[in-house]
């Protein structure tokens, strides 16, 4: 059985979010809002999700995460593997 750890599912609940609307920009609070999680988490795993090239950042006043390319090239293990220690090797 695989097992992920709850910050790596919280990464694939962002993504899904995120991929369900891809030209938008999202600010942390809102996906913490309608995800049901801390602010805090889901700032940290949109951090480790851009060092990875999966969201891109936008600063300012306006400024959000978007997907840093179009949601049909982007894989689970690709969110696995930005949020996890060990590689997931898919």
């Amino acid at each position: 059985m695989l097992r992920i750890s709850r910050l790596a599912d919280y990464g694939t609940q962002v993504m899904t979010q995120m991929a369900s609307h891809p030209d938008r920009l999202f600010s942390a609070s809102d996906l913490a809002t309608s995800l049901g999680l801390g602010q805090a988490t889901v700032s940290k795993v949109l951090k480790s999700l851009a060092r990875h090239d999966l969201v891109a950042g936008v600063r300012g006043l306006h400024g959000g995460y978007s997907l840093a390319r179009p949601p049909q090239e982007i894989t689970v293990a690709d969110v696995v593997d930005a949020l996890e220690d060990q590689p997931f090797g898919l």
